[in-house]
């Protein structure tokens, strides 16, 4: 489960208006509906109460993903995630299993560019249960040689189904043609070569450097009372050490390291991608360019669908999309299309870009897509499991766990001419890709 994933550091880019600077936050908050604590070692934890269920869900993102990864070593986070859910030092893998089904739910593991996830899920009841066994599982990993040669094994099955999807591979190859061969040009899950060659040693040192209290963030959404929850966090986590620093990825270049791109793929379908250095979350115009990316690709009132797909038939698929990310973002406009299109695809998706870099979009226009980004941003909050993400992701992203509150109101404020000034200065100079037949 992931998001879309700034550094808010001295000399980095202006965080958004309202949201407060780290340092400034007191170790506990009352943001609301959510409950902010931080304990002494470093370690983050929120707490939303939520009563309409039952149920309860709980997530720890630990800070550092793919991005800041050894080139060598790519895909270190995405098979370390794989492996501590395969035995602590009390419990066998399927013991692990067992424990979070008897509490009525699961427990599962993921991997981003930008941090780690564990999550485990369950009856409300069950909380101290589902704690007690995601914390064993993040402090007391077995990382045993077979289980890690058998995550292996699927883990490079994945990345060869991955690239027998021309889409995914589009996403590849444009990821590197933006960024090159380092910091988020690397994919998440690595590559056939990197994986096989990582070890348990280099294993047991990302563990040692990622699993720290001042590099975690735990997030519990539920039928639960904040209080008991985090009194309980505290007993289990104050012996867990805090770590250095988190290592950051390489900056992003001032221009795509390559202009085009082309892969072969035995397919009847191409795909070409447009793709822009973006800004991160914190940089002030984030969100103005999240509306413009909605105005060209958010939905099947947007230009791209209704002008390529509808009324020019050049896309089987079409849209683009804006992941959050706290370091480097991108802009990605993609379209699928017959191979003898690709000529006519590109330019299309040119011609949409310059309109929107050469005029005002018309204020019903720019009130559907707001109300469209809006909406997707609260339906996909639904559930527990979404709320204890975001809610974690978002202090992740150092931008805190209260914008999910601000998101809709500074969705809302943003003009057309901020829409404008924002895809004026970052949708200027694209790499492009193209994979399909030769």
């Amino acid at each position: 489960m992931t998001a879309d994933q700034g550094h808010p550091k001295a000399g980095g880019p202006p965080r958004e208006p309202g949201l407060r600077p780290e340092s400034s936050r007191p170790a506990v908050a009352d943001l609301g509906p959510v409950t902010r604590l931080v304990l002494p070692n470093g370690l983050t934890v929120l707490v939303r109460e939520s009563r309409g269920a039952p149920v309860v869900a709980v997530t720890l993102l630990s800070r550092g993903g793919a991005a800041d990864e050894a080139p060598e070593l790519n895909g270190l986070t995405a098979l370390l995630g794989r492996v501590l859910l395969k035995g602590t030092r009390a419990r066998t893998a399927v013991e692990v299993a067992s424990a979070a089904e008897d509490a009525g739910g699961g427990i599962e593991s993921g991997a981003d560019q930008e941090y780690g996830e564990l999550r485990t899920w369950g009856l409300a009841r069950h909380w101290p249960r589902l704690l007690a066994l995601l914390h064993e599982v993040a402090t007391e990993p077995r990382l045993a040689d077979d289980e890690i040669e058998r995550e292996r094994g699927v883990l490079l099955a994945q990345i060869r189904g991955l690239e027998d999807q021309p889409a995914q591979v589009a996403n590849r190859v444009l990821a590197r043609a933006l960024f090159g061969p380092r910091g988020y040009g690397l994919p998440t899950s690595g590559e056939e070569a990197t994986v096989a060659r990582i070890t348990r040693a280099s294993l047991l040192e990302r563990f040692g450097q990622a699993y720290t209290a001042d590099r975690l963030v735990l997030a519990v959404s539920g039928a639960v009372t904040a209080g008991d929850v985090l009194g309980e966090v505290g007993r289990l986590f104050e012996g867990l050490r805090p770590g250095g620093p988190v290592s950051a990825p390489p900056p992003p270049p001032e221009r795509p390291v390559r202009l085009r791109a082309h892969e072969t793929s035995p397919t009847q379908q191409a795909h070409v991608l447009l793709g822009y250095l973006a800004p991160p979350v914190a940089a002030l115009d984030h969100v103005a360019l999240k509306v413009a990316n909605g105005v060209l690709g958010g939905g099947m009132s947007s230009r791209l669908f209704r002008t390529l797909r509808d009324e020019e038939g050049l896309a089987y698929s079409v849209g683009s999309a804006y992941p959050t990310r706290r370091g480097a973002g991108r802009v990605v406009l993609h379209i699928g299309t017959a191979p003898e299109n690709v000529a006519a695809a590109e330019a299309g998706l040119r011609r949409e870009v310059d309109r929107l870099s050469g005029e005002p979009v018309p204020e019903d226009e720019l009130a559907r897509t707001k109300a469209y980004l809006s909406g997707s941003f609260v339906l996909d909050r639904r559930t527990n499991g979404r709320q204890s993400f975001y809610l974690a992701f978002y202090e992740v992203m150092g931008v805190g766990a209260e914008y999910v509150l601000h998101y809709p109101s500074l969705l809302e404020a943003v003009g057309a001419t901020d829409v404008l000034r924002s895809a004026r200065r970052h949708l200027v100079e694209p790499a492009v890709v193209a994979v399909g037949p030769a």
